[in-house]
């Protein structure tokens, strides 16, 4: 449990032991919000209801908890940190939901007054996803490996790795003096003819496109002597 606060009626927050929910005030500065009654569908007649409405965030984002209450509304919502959520002692609260921080339903409970036990969690159709924590990719460090001593008007095939963990990977090879590349350079291996003696070197740049890599372009050279 990483947040935990009891709620009574519309505003007053009590016993509140972490920092991951908080009450929000509506655009019009009253202590709840005039949201859909999402429980009624997309039919020809919208009606609103008055919810108090938290905020939670933890390092994936922020949602929105949608809580149906009135004067007279006791109840205990715990976080587990993953925006899952669990309801303990709840008087005069009947439904509540949880939203993306726009206001697009993820899912909703149906509490005992209504569902006559244990609480309802109801995912809709087309529901909104839960933001989601996105760790960080690396491509580190990249190593070419191969024969660096190749017979002059030999063919050697040259492989480059990497020490992270980033995909969605773009190789360009170059190589210069002595060797010529034989066909494609964009892959994770290529081919090369080597023509002369001279000391020569082979690099390959490597990109990721991946959304929250690191170290997006690396560059990694090998130093080869053709005899």
């Amino acid at each position: 449990m990483s947040d935990s606060l009891v709620l009574s009626g519309e505003s007053t927050v009590k016993k509140h032991i972490g920092s991951e929910m908080a009450l929000t005030r509506s655009k019009r500065g009253g202590v709840t919000h005039q949201l859909k009654e999402w429980w009624r569908g997309n039919g020809s007649n919208t009606c609103y209801s008055e919810f108090t409405v938290f905020n939670v965030t933890t390092d994936a984002g922020t949602v929105k908890l949608a809580l149906g209450t009135s004067r007279g509304t006791n109840v205990r919502v715990d976080h587990d940190g993953s925006f899952n959520f669990m309801f303990y002692g709840m008087s005069n609260i009947r439904r509540a939901a949880l939203f993306t921080a726009d206001f697009q339903l993820i899912e909703h409970y149906v509490f005992p007054a209504i569902s006559g036990g244990k609480t309802m969690v109801v995912t809709p159709a087309n529901a909104a996803s839960r933001p989601a924590l996105v760790t960080p990719t690396t491509i580190g460090t990249a190593t070419i490996t191969g024969n660096k001593s190749p017979d002059k008007g030999e063919t050697e095939t040259y492989t480059v790795s990497i020490s992270g963990d980033a995909g969605n990977l773009s190789y360009v090879w170059s190589v210069n003096k002595a060797g010529s590349i034989n066909g494609d350079n964009t892959g994770s291996t290529v081919d090369i003819d080597w023509t002369k003696t001279t000391v020569s070197s082979i690099m390959c740049v490597i990109t990721s496109t991946d959304k929250d890599v690191t170290d997006g372009r690396i560059t990694s050279s090998l130093k080869v002597s053709p005899v």
